[in-house]
């Protein structure tokens, strides 16, 4: 996979929910990859852009990189996750069961996440927050996990799509009424194939 030093902006955040926005950290899925958080440093600008991290957590995360090794081992087991996600998403979409390896990788991210959280009451109602106890590293992916936990708990049927762009590959939550939704953006995916089908039309 290709390390790509992409210049995040909020618009890239298309997934609908932050498990999705997550796989799209990652361009051309099944052609040719490029890996848009080669490092620990883009990896923190996409979790703030996402919403995975606040802005205090973020400096807080910032400073822990240049005197903690555990910043490059936190990375790599988001990676693990992003894949095992892509994987188990891909499966389902396919209709196709899903691999053990993938289940084994996100299960274990579940009871991390059980034993993480604790109950709170806000505005009279049950919630699940996460210890504040935990450390910051670990934070964007509890927080990707609940939300995949959210998601693939009743996933929602046909509306969990993959952008069909060339060398895209990205997914998302297909929130329209009558599920028409086709690309990840028209702007981008969308125009770039209604330009090749114009040339190809016109010669």
């Amino acid at each position: 996979m290709k390390p790509v030093n992409h210049h995040w902006i909020a618009r890239d955040i298309i997934g609908g929910n932050s498990a999705l926005d997550l796989v799209n950290t990652v361009s051309g899925w099944g052609y040719d990859p490029e890996d848009w958080v080669p490092d620990v440093a883009s990896f923190l600008v996409w979790a703030r852009m996402s919403g995975v991290l606040d802005k205090r957590e973020t400096e807080q995360a910032a400073r822990l990189i240049e005197s903690s090794p555990a910043a490059e081992r936190a990375l790599a087991s988001v990676k693990e996750l992003r894949f095992a996600l892509w994987s188990l998403v891909t499966s389902l979409q396919q209709r196709k069961p899903a691999k053990p390896s993938d289940l084994s990788v996100i299960n274990e991210w579940m009871r991390r996440l059980a034993l993480s959280e604790q109950v709170a009451v806000k505005r009279g109602k049950i919630d699940f927050a996460i210890n504040r106890d935990i450390s910051v590293l670990e934070l964007p992916a509890l927080r990707v996990i609940a939300a995949a936990r959210s998601l693939l708990k009743n996933p929602p049927a046909g509306r969990i799509k993959t952008c069909p762009g060339e060398n895209c590959g990205w997914k998302f939550l297909d929130q329209s009424k009558n599920r028409s939704r086709r690309w990840c953006d028209m702007t981008v995916c969308g125009n770039v194939a209604k330009a090749r089908k114009y040339r190809a039309r016109n010669g």
